[in-house]
């Protein structure tokens, strides 16, 4: 395994984006979500940049890349098809510490991005380690088949269910077999079947002691 796995908490953290096309405009949403506070180094945009700017999400500076672009920055993303001004960013973020990707080449990265499977707060990631982005993307079109938006929701209730278990159930080997009981129950087919409410219900009885122990299924027929 070449890339160590790993989510970063970018909120309130300053990233630069450089290059103003559809790519970087991707990575910059993405960062705008994760909480980013965004700069974005291009002397031309496309798509939506024009209105992100106009409502202060992001810092436009319009122009080539020059190395004190990188002052007070977290992470460099470098999204051009500009081969020479995609080396000369990456050797500036190395030069100062700071952890670089170059969009499709890895060489002249510090970490790759995956193709993304999201669900709500859940996220699945795919990765081949920079070797066939188009095989991550068959990966990630067959997940998302898999995987839909009923486990970003029964994420939610089972994060609220985790919360009130720490404060009720003090055993933690307790806790721990009442929240696997819960994710894996019939909460997921409830769901499924838009009964989102008897979902939350088979948590509060998991909560309470109102459930057999084999199998974990709600009483809400």
């Amino acid at each position: 395994m070449r890339y160590y796995p790993i989510h970063l908490d970018l909120k309130g953290r300053q990233v630069l984006v450089v290059g103003g096309g559809t790519v970087a405009e991707g990575k910059v949403r993405q960062l705008i979500s994760a909480g980013a506070r965004v700069r974005l180094v291009s002397p031309t945009i496309e798509g939506t940049f024009e209105r992100l700017i106009s409502e202060d999400l992001i810092e436009h500076r319009p122009r080539r890349f020059a190395e004190t672009d990188l002052d007070g920055a977290s992470l460099v993303i470098s999204a051009t098809d500009d081969a020479e001004v995609n080396e000369t960013v990456s050797r500036a973020a190395r030069r100062r510490g700071i952890w670089c990707n170059v969009v499709d080449r890895p060489g002249l990265c510090d970490f790759i991005t995956p193709a993304l499977v999201v669900r709500g707060e859940l996220q699945i990631s795919v990765s081949t380690g920079g070797g066939s982005p188009t095989l991550a993307q068959r990966v990630k079109r067959e997940i998302a088949a898999l995987i839909g938006d009923e486990y970003g929701e029964l994420l939610e209730i089972a994060t609220g269910m985790r919360a009130e278990a720490k404060e009720s159930v003090k055993d933690s080997e307790r806790r721990t077999e009442l929240l696997r009981a819960f994710v894996e129950s019939d909460a997921i087919n409830l769901l499924r079947e838009g009964r989102g409410e008897d979902a939350r219900r088979l948590a509060h009885q998991l909560l309470k002691g109102q459930y057999d122990q084999r199998p974990y299924r709600a009483d809400v027929d």
